[in-house]
């Protein structure tokens, strides 16, 4: 009667000796697949920010070259000016309609192919604060080419090239603007 109390069920030394290496294998085992899956994650969304802001910034100088009425481009520094007209005030009654001109500038901070390059935008003086590319949470980037070049009075070619800060991976894209309201067109 005493041998059947203690032949029940239950773990010997034995069993544990071998369930416990087999359970820190499994343990291992998933914690190293977890890390990879965040590391191919964190990867993907550093080359997603990349694509994001080559897009965005392309497509924001395209628009505003577009509406431009003159512009101007320094590849040395490199900086591009556009000027376009606004109406600051119409008035229906006297059937005035005041004009000027605003500004939008894209100038290229910290230097091209360096930590921490990026292109700055802002309408008028303010454009040195505000980084569309770089800065950003998920994934830095960099600068490594933005040039620009005249085909004929109205056609501005634009090249950028940038580079991811977390993958290294580098996207380059280039676009031709037509610019049917520019009067005057410089590029230095």
């Amino acid at each position: 009667m005493l041998n059947k109390k203690f032949s029940g069920g239950g773990f010997v030394f034995a069993e544990f000796a071998i369930a416990l290496p087999l359970l820190i294998l499994l343990g291992w085992g998933l914690a190293t697949v977890g890390m990879k899956i965040f590391y191919l994650g964190k990867i993907q969304l550093a080359d997603y920010v990349l694509e994001e802001e080559v897009h965005d910034v392309l497509s924001r100088l395209v628009y505003d070259a577009r509406a431009a009425k003159s512009l101007e481009a320094v590849n040395g520094a490199p900086l591009l000016t556009f000027t376009y007209r606004t109406i600051k005030e119409s008035n229906a009654i006297d059937g005035v309609i005041l004009s000027s001109s605003e500004e939008r500038v894209y100038v290229l901070a910290g230097g091209l192919g360096k930590e921490g390059s990026k292109i700055n935008y802002k309408r008028i003086e303010e454009y040195l604060g505000n980084p569309i590319t770089g800065d950003n949470y998920f994934g830095q980037t960099r600068v490594t080419q933005f040039e620009f070049k005249k085909f004929d009075d109205k056609v501005l070619h634009v090249t950028l090239e940038m580079q991811s800060e977390v993958t290294g991976h580098k996207i380059k894209m280039s676009t031709a603007v037509y610019m049917p309201g520019c009067e005057s067109f410089y590029v230095y």
